[in-house]
């Protein structure tokens, strides 16, 4: 094989093979179309400290506060919505200074909590209080439809460590 001929087929055989890892990326880039990364509360690391009412991009925030009704009590006095005895709907009285929880009675003495996300803020004082009193049916959840997702989260940045961590989402098929 003379020198030339050796050049020409190291050319081909790098060009080659260029060829099949670009073929073979694009093929696995494909697969995973459908998987994503997302940012995601993780409901047992937050704090509820009120930072993704401050820090999302997005005003009011993307965080809202979703009630788990799986966990809720349905209780007459409920932590996250009244400040304190006596019950009374005075807004002094309760948590949700923008008057995002809705309380409606569903029996004798239940009462069902849900949450309006248009008032929503994030800001978490309705979670931290059914957390440290109740029964921890509030948490705080981003929402993608309102999530810009820029991929770098600004509340990830300057919330307590691993309170929001990036998680693998799989869209339905």
């Amino acid at each position: 094989m003379t020198e030339e001929s050796r050049r020409v087929f190291l050319l081909r055989a790098a060009r080659g093979a260029g060829g099949v890892a670009l073929v073979g990326g694009a093929g696995v880039l494909l697969a995973r179309a459908d998987r994503v990364t997302l940012h995601k509360i993780d409901a047992v690391q937050c704090t509820a400290c009120g930072l993704c009412e401050t820090e999302c991009v997005r005003k009011p925030s993307a965080v809202k506060c979703v009630n788990d009704f799986a966990k809720c009590g349905y209780c007459e006095f409920c932590y996250g919505y009244y400040y304190h005895a006596p019950i009374t709907d005075d807004p002094k009285n309760l948590v949700c200074a923008p008057g995002a929880i809705i309380r409606r009675k569903v029996g004798d003495v239940q009462y069902e909590y849900t949450i309006d996300e248009s008032k929503c803020n994030g800001c978490g004082k309705c979670v931290l209080l059914c957390r440290k009193f109740g029964n921890g049916s509030f948490r705080l959840e981003i929402r993608r439809d309102l999530c810009k997702e820029c991929n770098r989260c600004a509340i990830g940045a300057a919330c307590p460590p691993a309170a929001i961590r990036m998680r693998r989402y799989e869209r339905p098929a």
